[in-house]
């Protein structure tokens, strides 16, 4: 894994998120560079710079093929600190390919989506009433959980947190991964879809007609994993037709999405891939990404891989995709 001894570190961010703020990359280089200590140093590199580097920070708007030879000669180690790995997986010959690790940032986000996920389910279900006089009738017509059956497809870092949430609270709770043998999946009566996996090429467009036409006619999807798993065109028009449905989007086909396509809708809340940002993003990102560049220059092969096993891209690789 490291092609010559770590006891001073270069590091390269190669793009970053419009949503971290103007102080990020200093934040970020501070926060790297703290780790140094009297037996290895560590040097962040400006934003792009022509420079090679020994570590890699990339994101979701970096192109594996437009990476420089240089960069991947030098590099030995990627952290790629965002759930979300499509512009990864699609060249995913790229990630099985190299000869270093490549480090996901699911931890990053996870806490901040379950909590995008479960605040819509329950402002959905039970809104909380506020009223400007006493209501002697004291009537709430809502459903409770425990009368809903609820899928989440996934069960990655949100949805085993989700699973945790939501066990005591469901009527019904399945979990459906095929990728870790939850193979059965029953949409008959089902009230609740949650999307809560990563994008491949077996399950774009998974949430389709057939799939939404199973479901209860008051169903609420809430898709805040990735957008291409709805089939969009498909959901406007089961959405038109059942109107006690309801979706709530925060990512999309196309992003920028273009939300003029859902106006004639009544049935469906949309924001702009919000559901992982959240006021501390600048500094929990600075400090993973400090973290995975501290333990690789201090762990041996073994150890390295065993703590980060559950975020190495390079290990997700079934039937020669990325999943």
């Amino acid at each position: 894994m490291k092609k010559r001894p770590l006891s001073n570190i270069i590091v390269k961010r190669i793009s970053t998120s419009p949503y971290f703020k103007e102080s990020f990359a200093r934040l970020e280089k501070e926060t790297i560079e703290s780790k140094a200590d009297v037996t290895t140093q560590i040097t962040v590199l400006p934003l792009n710079s022509p420079d090679p580097a020994d570590i890699l920070i990339t994101n979701t708007h970096t192109i594996p093929s437009k990476i420089s030879a240089a960069d991947l000669e030098r590099c030995q180690l990627m952290v790629h600190p965002n759930s979300g790995y499509d512009n990864l997986a699609s060249e995913a010959s790229f990630v099985s390919k190299v000869r270093f690790p490549v480090i996901v940032g699911n931890p990053i986000r996870a806490q901040a989506v379950t909590n995008f996920i479960l605040s819509s389910l329950f402002s959905h279900y039970s809104s909380v009433p506020s009223q400007q006089i006493w209501d002697e009738g004291r009537k709430w017509n809502r459903k409770l959980l425990s009368e809903l059956s609820i899928v989440i497809l996934g069960q990655g870092h949100i949805g085993s947190l989700l699973h945790k949430s939501l066990t005591p609270l469901a009527g019904r709770l399945q979990i459906y991964d095929p990728y870790q043998g939850l193979n059965q999946l029953d949409l008959n009566g089902v009230d609740v879809v949650i999307p809560a996996c990563s994008l491949n090429e077996k399950n774009v467009h998974m949430i389709n007609r057939s799939f939404l036409s199973q479901l209860n006619d008051d169903f609420l999807l809430i898709n805040a994993a990735r957008g291409p798993l709805v089939k969009t065109d498909d959901l406007i028009a089961v959405l038109t037709e059942r109107p006690e449905a309801y979706a709530i989007l925060d990512v999309f086909e196309n992003e920028p999405a273009d939300f003029t396509v859902f106006k004639n809708l009544k049935n469906i809340s949309l924001s702009s891939h919000v559901a992982g940002v959240y006021s501390g993003i600048d500094q929990t990102t600075a400090n993973y990404v400090a973290a995975v560049v501290y333990d690789f220059s201090k762990m041996d092969e073994k150890d390295f891989r065993e703590k980060y096993k559950s975020v190495m891209l390079n290990d997700r690789f079934q039937n020669g995709m990325l999943i």
